[in-house]
């Protein structure tokens, strides 16, 4: 039966891959990093809500797992700081690029995080089936956002 952090871990694979491409395009590639980066931006602003939203308040149930609720919205809020940096910044910069790598690296280790100590403490506090039925309420969340954010997106 699969859990909330096998599913979140395919959403990171997503979003790593992404950022791999982007690290493999050259300032010309204007488009290609836009498409990309708008995918990047709008998945993981949609994962992250689902997160805040269905994952936190039950990592906030038990004595612990709560830190690791604190902790998910702080790496959150890093994140999103780079991200619309980036939104604001022409893709091919040279500035760009170099906070592009910086982000990347914050959400490598935040996803280490999620996917090593936050996961691992939280099978051993929650049973099985618990975690399995966040998989629903996670997904309906990310998905409402993302289909959202995709119609609404915009370069600045």
């Amino acid at each position: 039966m699969m859990d909330i952090f096998q599913k979140i871990e395919k959403e990171h694979k997503d979003v790593q891959e992404w950022c791999d491409s982007i690290l493999e395009t050259s300032p010309k590639d204007v488009e290609t990093r836009e498409d990309y980066f708008k995918r990047i931006y709008t998945t993981y602003t949609a994962h992250k809500k689902a997160e805040e939203e269905v994952l936190n308040p039950f990592l906030r149930e038990k004595k612990e797992t709560s830190q690791f609720a604190v902790l998910i919205n702080e790496d959150h809020n890093v994140i999103d700081f780079l991200m619309e940096q980036l939104r604001d910044l022409p893709v091919d910069s040279e500035n760009w690029i170099v906070k592009f790598s910086i982000m990347r690296d914050q959400l490598q280790r935040h996803f280490d995080n999620e996917l090593g100590s936050i996961a691992s403490q939280s099978r051993q506090a929650f049973q099985n089936d618990r975690l399995a039925n966040l998989i629903e309420q996670f997904e309906r969340n990310m998905n409402d956002r993302k289909k959202n954010l995709e119609n609404t997106y915009t370069k600045r």
